[in-house]
């Protein structure tokens, strides 16, 4: 049995089901499995977070190459647990900002990105720096796919590229051959029991390189199944390794034993080809259909793959940002270490630090992947102190900062942006902002969205600057 949930539900604790919600969004119809729905996932709070022992057997995959979010800060995965408000019980299913598929106890919970597959499709480019429209992808797609099999999909295409920049794989194998030409060494034994009296040809011996077998049979399979997700243009991205795999191939049909035996190869042990594990890794997710339609395997209690969309978001808004504001350097993730050698100092990572190339003037943005209408209860208190720290670590220099979202409808001006920061009326602004988004959303305006905010972003640093000339004045 299966339940599909967005990101960040239960966020505000709003969103209880009762009884009848419950059974519907579970596709239940009879009474004792009802019951049982209701005995095996709320009879106690369960939480998952990436801190808890449960991830043993999932597996998260991030975005970017930073790994201290999962370690240092506890992040919610998911929760369900039930309250009684008077007779009437109510269950609730608690996400964080991990989007995929969970498997707990056998029940499925496919937890899905907000805002819809366009914006999805759009912050994925952005990662593999395509920047199109993809309507040409849309076209072409299998409706089955969903949106982890695309996710997917983009990203083993993107290792592999990556990983195949120096060739595919390959390994020094000693050969014998008898030829008319002699490479290597000649065969002493192989010579007196085949070339005397002399015919023209002599054994000899020599090293060269092949191609393993087993991975170039995996890569080939799965880069012939990314055509299910993603359509045929992909090919363009990697046209070279492409040919490569399908003229050595063995188009042999792939088992999990052809898997393990290319993700444990030695070869891989060197540094060169390192890089591949990873594209194999990807690989068996996508001939495996990640697990996400199959089965569930109830002999594991919590299983499953999920994707770290908040930084596929903040990936999106650094390129973003990079590409408009030629001007500036756009760190994502600017260590920041603070109170040094005292036993409460510790590292803090702003998502987006903007440094303008002339002035030194400084901006700072943290990436929000959560729910913003404009309403106070939208921005979360943590979120809200942790990016005024960001803001007064960089004083004097700092001339705007803010939080960036998706937004669900768009903010006025004067009620989300400050004249100062405390509304002090100079000094560094600070506003709320972000990108119109909505599930049936076309292309074509979100990118023209996208050009509206980077605009508002451009009026905001003018304003700032005019603001502190005055005041220098």
């Amino acid at each position: 049995m299966n339940i599909s949930i967005p990101t960040n539900h239960h966020y505000y604790e709003s969103t209880f089901f009762d009884h009848m919600q419950l059974w519907d969004a579970f596709d239940v119809k009879y009474k004792k499995d009802q019951k049982v729905i209701e005995q095996d996932l709320f009879s106690s709070l369960f939480t998952v977070t990436t801190k808890n022992l449960s991830l043993a057997q999932l597996q998260i995959i991030g975005f970017k190459n930073q790994k201290n979010k999962l370690n240092q800060e506890e992040q919610l995965v998911i929760r369900l647990f039930s309250k009684v408000n008077g007779e009437q019980k109510k269950f609730a299913i608690q996400t964080g900002l991990f989007a995929g598929k969970l498997y707990h106890k056998g029940y499925g919970f496919n937890i899905t990105t907000s805002y819809g597959n366009v914006l999805l499709n759009r912050m994925l480019n952005f990662v593999n720096d395509i920047y199109v429209s993809t309507k040409e992808t849309e076209a072409k797609l299998n409706k089955k796919t969903n949106e982890f099999h695309y996710i997917i999909a983009y990203l083993f295409i993107q290792s592999l590229e990556k990983a195949s920049v120096l060739g595919l794989p390959k390994q020094f194998k000693q050969v014998t051959e008898r030829s008319s030409k002699v490479r290597g060494k000649i065969n002493i034994n192989q010579y007196l029991k085949e070339d005397i009296p002399f015919k023209g040809k002599l054994s000899s011996t020599f090293r060269t390189q092949q191609n393993i077998q087993e991975i170039l049979d995996v890569l080939f399979a799965a880069v012939t199944k990314v055509e299910n997700y993603l359509g045929t243009h992909y090919k363009s991205k990697i046209l070279g390794v492409y040919q490569t795999l399908k003229e050595n191939s063995s188009k042999k049909y792939v088992s999990q034993n052809i898997i393990d035996k290319a993700k444990n190869h030695k070869v891989l042990q060197n540094p060169i080809y390192k890089p591949f594990k990873e594209v194999l890794d990807y690989a068996e997710i996508l001939l495996n259909n990640l697990g996400l339609v199959s089965k569930p395997d109830k002999s594991l209690k919590t299983y499953g793959y999920l994707f770290d969309i908040s930084q596929l978001f903040e990936v999106y808004l650094e390129k973003l940002l990079k590409r408009y504001f030629t001007n500036w350097i756009v760190n994502g993730q600017e260590e920041i270490n603070v109170y040094n050698n005292l036993f409460f100092g510790r590292k803090m990572f702003p998502d987006i630090v903007m440094k303008h190339k002339q002035t030194g003037e400084i901006i700072v943005f943290d990436a929000k992947f959560k729910k913003m209408s404009g309403r106070k209860i939208d921005v979360d208190r943590s979120d809200f102190y942790q990016i005024h720290t960001y803001i007064q670590y960089f004083q004097p220099d700092v001339i705007l900062g803010g939080l960036i979202y998706p937004l669900s409808e768009n903010l006025k001006f004067n009620k989300s942006t400050s004249s100062g920061l405390f509304n002090s009326g100079f000094g560094t602004n600070f506003f709320i902002d972000g990108i119109l988004v909505g599930e049936q959303m076309d292309m074509e305006t979100l990118i023209r969205n996208e050009n509206i905010f980077l605009e508002r972003i451009q009026l905001q640093i003018e304003n700032c600057r005019k603001q502190n000339k005055l005041k220098a004045s």
